[in-house]
């Protein structure tokens, strides 16, 4: 994300959240970039609101809600009519904490919901896919995310004649990634609630319990009380991913907690996971947190 985005420096016109904006048809694409230490900063979203993190670090202070950090790969959803405080604390002139923010009118939001019920819809568990206008969410990016937000923002900045189709076809990308987040998380919180009558749920209870065994695709979908195809279909609408790739995220994710906090070598935590080899381990934990498991160790050393 930072390497795509290095080559927009435009010369501030202030310090702090300075704004380069790009207009779409429906969507407007701003790039914002502080060069100086700030605290108690106000953003407000008048209409929902994509934020992501390109470089540097926010501390987001968002009503009675704790602070927390937002770092690159990471990103924001804001609903309609939020407003949120932003600290920078390490915001410099040669090291610029930059964002992008996407602003989205609620009536496309509206209508990309209908056609991901029409065309993807949940299981009969999880009722009908809905906007949450109430409620922020902020998660770690997939892969796919950050992709699509480097092709927003050369979208947004060049001139061709496909423009508007374009950003319509990738802002209607970028919804259907936040309304699947938004619902995972919702999910995720409240999973071990559902385990009885909600065929994910089970699932997801049955990977977070066997992380440190092999599980296929047909065991999820028996726990889940579905056939291979229907299980696999309503949890990749739902999620935005595949069980396996669910789970993969999940064992990187634990081995971290296990690098972290319990000190084991590199190898122990492979097996200890489910992973039959280390070199398959190494290369999925590089993946998802840009790092080898041993460089990622001695960073939190």
């Amino acid at each position: 994300m930072q390497t795509a985005l290095a080559g927009h420096q435009p010369k501030p016109e202030k310090l702090v959240e300075n704004r380069t904006s790009y207009a779409g048809k429906e969507a407007v694409f701003s790039v914002y970039d502080t060069y100086q230490e700030a605290r108690r900063v106000e953003l407000h979203a008048s209409s929902p609101m994509y934020c992501g993190m390109i470089s540097g670090k926010k501390v987001i202070h968002s009503g009675n809600e704790e602070a927390f950090d937002f770092v690159p790969s990471e990103s924001l959803v804001l609903p309609p009519d939020k407003t949120i405080h932003i600290d920078f604390p390490d915001a410099k002139m040669d090291e610029p904490t930059k964002c992008i923010t996407v602003e989205l009118p609620l009536s496309r939001i509206n209508d990309i919901v209908d056609r991901m019920n029409e065309i993807m819809p949940r299981s009969r568990y999880s009722g009908e896919w809905e906007y949450d206008s109430v409620t922020s969410v902020h998660f770690k990016n997939t892969g796919s995310v950050d992709l699509l937000i480097r092709k927003l923002f050369q979208v947004f900045t060049e001139e061709h004649m496909q423009r508007d189709l374009l950003v319509d076809m990738n802002t209607s990308e970028l919804i259907v990634h936040m309304l699947q987040t938004e619902s995972r998380e919702l999910l995720l919180k409240n999973y071990r609630d559902h385990v009885t009558r909600h065929g994910i749920a089970a699932a997801v209870d049955y990977i977070h319990k066997n992380l440190h065994r092999s599980i296929t695709v047909n065991q999820l979908s028996e726990v889940s009380c579905m056939s291979q195809a229907s299980f696999y279909r309503y949890f990749k609408n739902e999620f935005g991913m595949s069980p396996i790739e669910y789970i993969n995220r999940e064992r990187i994710k634990k081995a971290c907690s296990l690098l972290k906090k319990r000190r084991m070598n590199v190898t122990d935590v492979c097996y200890e996971l489910g992973f039959s080899s280390i070199s398959h381990f190494i290369k999925l934990f590089r993946e998802q947190t840009g790092q080898t498991p041993k460089q990622f160790q001695l960073s939190k050393g």
